[in-house]
């Protein structure tokens, strides 16, 4: 499945994601503040080292950042069933989970969400009142 978005769209969608502005962005990813304005406004594309850097900094596939493709990503929804958030995982953290999944007669988002309230139930349990 590809999104069709620019690459602008993505990019300042996914800094806003991690909550990045274009300063912090910039200094994380070694890339000039001013270029990556320059980006998002669509009045440069970068080339594909540049994609790679700021894909690897945003923690998204290089493609999905270069050309929509979601295929990487897994779509996790809210309460109601509306997307909600893509999330990326490296592809032996991806086939570990899928595996797992598998085992459990579930899909893979439920497994993940499982894997979440768990480790979180288990912080909450161990961090002093």
């Amino acid at each position: 499945m590809t999104n069709n978005d620019t690459f602008a769209k993505r990019l300042i969608q996914r800094r806003a994601e991690q909550g990045y502005s274009q300063e912090e962005l910039s200094k994380i990813s070694g890339i000039a503040a001013a270029q990556i304005s320059r980006y998002e406004a669509g009045r440069n594309k970068p080339r594909a080292n540049i994609i790679a850097k700021l894909a690897e900094t945003l923690e998204v596939p290089f493609n999905w950042l270069a050309y929509g493709d979601e295929s990487e990503l897994i779509s996790l929804q809210d309460e109601k069933g509306e997307h909600w958030r893509w999330l990326y995982l490296e592809p032996n953290l991806r086939a570990f989970m899928e595996n797992k999944a598998k085992k459990a007669g579930i899909s893979l988002e439920e497994e993940l969400i499982n894997a979440l309230s768990s480790h979180y139930k288990i912080k909450i349990k161990s961090q002093p009142q």
